[in-house]
């Protein structure tokens, strides 16, 4: 394996990890506010689909896509959020109705607006812009994180935008109140159903903005349920780095490399089978969750040894 092919990799890895990490952002938002929230995978295939239909509606603007998704995904996340805290429903029976909803509405608007079936494709479509950097593009290896989308760039700042917030913050000490005990939110003046609306409707811009990258610029068209579990990977994601933006993304680079490396074996023509090629990723995903519930577990068995000790 030369250094040619280990960069193509890492920049194939980059690209695929960009959607899981925005998604695992709105998630663990919602997670540290005490929100189950794992309707991502529906708010995403909104995204997906109305970035698509923004961008054939105005004749190839690949912006007014991304600002559609964005829109629509915050407007699709407020039903899930009136859901959870107005009405008090189930965080994870109301997560898998939306992501039912999420996959039958963009189906049928598929026919009702575009009158075609399965899949869309823009007439044209205006790509985003690749950033080059000057120094690191010349550098073996380093150069995968030169050349990649705005909207890649923009995904490491949010990164830093999020860990900021949640630990630098008084809105982040809020959020994380909410989680840790409602009551005790309520006593300090806060109020918890304001922070989980709040952090349900970032989740939805950013699976919004997630969904509008898959569509636009990955593939360049919108096609039935093309996110394809990558909601519930980046659950894994957010669950396995413990709802830490940093570790969190980290994860989220690790999916995307195995998917990354499972594309490369496919396109080597290596004799491997493509449903076991497509398998990696989630192999690993049900790795993590496995280590993840195990480390929990060995955590708690620890408090309960010192509190018996402590007797």
């Amino acid at each position: 394996m030369n250094l040619d092919m280990i960069s193509d990799i890492l920049s194939s890895m980059i690209r695929i990890a960009t959607p899981i990490i925005l998604m695992a952002l709105g998630g663990l938002l919602c997670q540290r506010a005490g929100v189950f929230n794992i309707a991502m995978e529906g708010f995403a295939l909104i995204g997906a689909f109305f970035g698509v239909a923004f961008v054939q509606i105005s004749g190839g603007n690949v912006y007014i896509g991304f600002l559609g998704a964005m829109v629509l995904g915050l407007l699709f996340s407020a039903i899930f959020a009136l859901f959870v805290t107005r009405f008090k429903a189930n965080h994870i029976i109301a997560s898998i109705a939306m992501n039912m909803l999420g996959l039958g509405l963009t189906s049928y608007l598929l026919r009702a607006l575009f009158d075609v079936q399965g899949r869309l494709a823009p007439d044209t479509i205006n790509k985003l812009p690749l950033i080059t950097i000057p120094v690191i593009k010349d550098i073996p290896i380093l150069s995968s994180l030169s050349g990649q989308s705005v909207i890649t760039y923009i995904t490491i700042i949010l990164v830093i935008l999020v860990y900021i917030m949640l630990f630098k913050t008084k809105t982040g000490l809020s959020i994380c109140a909410v989680g840790e005990s409602e009551n005790a939110a309520t006593t300090a003046g806060i109020k918890p159903n304001k922070v989980r609306w709040l952090v349900i409707l970032i989740s939805g811009v950013l699976c919004g903005l997630a969904g509008a990258y898959l569509s636009t610029v990955i593939v360049s068209q919108f096609s039935e349920n093309m996110v394809a579990g990558r909601g519930f990977t980046a659950f894994t994601a957010f669950a396995f780095g413990n709802a830490h933006p940093i570790w969190s993304s980290l994860v989220g680079l690790l999916f995307g490399i195995a998917e990354a490396i499972g594309i490369r074996i496919e396109l080597a023509g290596i004799a491997v089978s493509p449903s076991i090629i497509k398998m990696f990723p989630y192999a690993l995903a049900i790795i993590a969750l496995t280590i993840s519930s195990y480390t929990s577990k060995l955590k708690v068995s620890g408090v309960i040894g010192m509190k018996r000790k402590g007797r």
